[in-house]
């Protein structure tokens, strides 16, 4: 979107809640009355709205087995439309990190697979939307077809042209990362050598983040291969199409056997922090200057065990910071409260279902599925049935933005006081899409100020009130 041409269409929904003590970390299992407690061989999880009818949809990616997806009634519960939505869209084969986006610009949410192979590497698959409910495999038309052991996959448009860009994170020895470029025509360009992000090592996670606020996306790569680990890699964006290696100056080059990477404002200064979930070697947080430097400040996470997989941040107490839910692949998952400061307490024993013990945990992510202004939460369990948590927060303490485009930034303000930020990506964790919605915890009933800034465009103020969906496009 230009800054000449930018056009926004705002609608906003007022969510008459009843005002009420805050019940923080009340989670309830709904898996099966919700339709979506799948068995397979769970590994990634995509939210999405398919159908633009404001309600996330669900994609579930399993290595072995038929994929899902599942379209949101809008009642809390979920139909399987895997059968009617498009010959591939089961695609019953190795799939991991897949990936909504809407890569030709046309209103609706296109998806990409992240495959491997069980017998033999097998080609990823793009998939376009045809706004009636179904799907049709253009991958070859497309030119993304890649025949790699892709682990994940993330949109992002790096070069800020107004079109989303494709990263497949790949695995195996000598497996290089690919970078296709949008070509705005509905085909994509092998880039990767170009532009300089053609990483080598065994690859799990591609996530893309703004790290140095400087209008566009750098990527981190989250790396790793047993027994000894292997250093990620941040590619900083040059702003020219290339990228250069900094993880190592930025601090964040950590060297553990490393799964997944969320990026998300911890402590409410304005910038992009980071937690790397690493199976060996312990998790580790990092807290970013804002000019894309970062200090590790693992310290801060009481209780950190270690085995972590698949991290996903949200403000599940509508509190006004960041909490982090860690799904673990040997003992338990987590559920980290955030102090205010930047400190966190895992406090999963109070809601021991969360543990989900004794059950390898593989991507999380939290979504709002039912729009009541709470965040759940949807976990991927590696043969046994994935979790969907209902939120029973209900206290009109938030703000929810709908409708965004990956990149764009909203910033919460209480007057001239910034409140918290939130950026939109189209992965994060491990092998997890969260819904393209910024999520806050606000005092219910106060007025505030929504500054949001899409890639390319200037930054357009919102008047909203706590207990409002504004649905932005």
């Amino acid at each position: 979107m230009s800054k000449k041409a930018g056009i926004w269409l705002i609608s906003v929904a007022l969510l008459a809640l009843a005002a009420g003590p805050a019940i923080g970390q009340e989670f309830v299992d709904v898996s099966k009355q919700a339709g979506v407690a799948d068995d397979g061989l769970g590994k990634g999880v995509a939210f999405a709205d398919v159908n633009n009818d404001g309600f996330v949809d669900l994609y579930v990616s399993n290595k072995g087995g038929s994929n899902k997806l599942f379209l949101n009634k809008g009642d809390g519960s979920f139909k399987d439309i895997t059968d009617t939505a498009g010959a591939g869209i089961d695609s019953p084969g190795f799939t991991m990190g897949s990936v909504f986006g809407d890569y030709d610009n046309d209103g609706d949410v296109d998806l990409y697979l992240a495959t491997g192979g069980q017998y033999e590497i097998e080609a990823n698959r793009l998939f376009a939307n045809n706004g009636d409910g179904t799907f049709t495999d253009v991958t070859a038309a497309a030119g993304v077809g890649l025949k790699e052991f892709t682990y994940s996959a993330s949109f992002a448009d790096y070069d800020n042209d107004g079109d989303l860009d494709l990263y497949c994170a790949n695995y195996g020895v000598g497996a290089k990362n690919v970078l296709f470029a949008n070509n705005g025509d509905g085909t994509f360009t092998d880039v990767t050598d170009a532009a300089g992000v053609g990483d080598k090592s065994w690859s799990w996670m591609g996530v893309w983040s703004d790290i140095d606020n400087d209008g566009d996306v750098d990527l981190y790569v989250v790396n790793g291969r047993y027994p000894a680990g292997e250093p990620n890699k941040l590619f900083v964006n040059n702003g020219n199409g290339t990228f250069a290696e900094g993880s190592a100056a930025a601090g964040v080059n950590d060297a553990n056997w490393g799964l997944g990477g969320s990026f998300a404002d911890i402590d409410n200064d304005g910038d992009q922090d980071l937690f790397v979930s690493n199976y060996i070697g312990g998790n580790n947080l990092y807290l970013n200057d804002g000019a894309g430097v970062f200090v590790k400040a693992s310290h801060k996470i009481a209780g950190e065990e270690g085995w972590g997989k698949g991290p996903t941040f949200g403000d599940v107490d509508n509190d006004g910071d960041l909490d982090l839910y860690e799904g673990d692949c040997k003992l338990a998952n987590q559920m980290y409260m955030n102090d205010g400061e930047g400190n966190f307490v895992n406090v999963a024993a109070d809601q021991p279902q969360l543990q989900c013990a004794t059950v390898r945990t593989k991507g999380t992510a939290f979504a709002d599925i039912d729009n009541d202004g709470d965040l759940d939460l949807y976990v991927i369990n590696w043969g046994a049935e994935n979790k969907l948590y209902k939120n029973n927060q209900n206290d009109g303490n938030f703000v929810t933005i709908a409708g965004l485009g990956f990149g764009t930034k909203v910033a919460l303000y209480d007057g001239e006081q910034l409140v918290a930020t939130r950026e939109i990506k189209s992965a994060t964790g491990f092998c997890a899409q969260e819904p393209a919605v910024a999520h806050f915890g606000a005092e219910a009933g106060k007025a505030y100020t929504a500054k949001v800034t899409a890639p390319g465009s200037e930054t357009v103020s919102l008047a909203v009130k706590a207990g409002q969906l504004v649905n932005v496009k």
